[in-house]
């Protein structure tokens, strides 16, 4: 499979942490969840701890969705080409 990129828009301590507003991923496409927060813990090392855990899923208080619709609940979730999955706390909101 080619590579693609996939979008990760960071927000609230994530941002903060990373201090980057959003991050471009190259994975083979389709692919799951898993391997997407594994390319972002390489590329935001700072991420990992606070905001990634080390079992390779997210540190508690935080969540992923996808293009503004779906909340990704597990690894094996899929990620397509030119998706854009927001990061962010999971208490965010208003």
């Amino acid at each position: 499979m080619l590579p693609t990129s996939c979008y990760v828009e960071l927000l609230g301590p994530a941002r903060l942490t990373a201090v980057v507003k959003d991050v471009a991923l190259a994975l083979a496409a389709p692919a799951p969840v898993s391997e997407l927060l594994r390319a972002l813990a390489c590329a935001c090392p700072a991420l990992v701890g606070p905001v990634l855990d080390t079992d390779g899923w997210l540190a508690e208080g935080h969540i992923l969705n996808r293009n503004g619709r779906a909340f990704l609940r597990d690894p094996t979730d899929i990620v397509a080409p030119g998706d854009r999955v927001l990061l962010m706390s999971s208490s965010a909101g208003g």
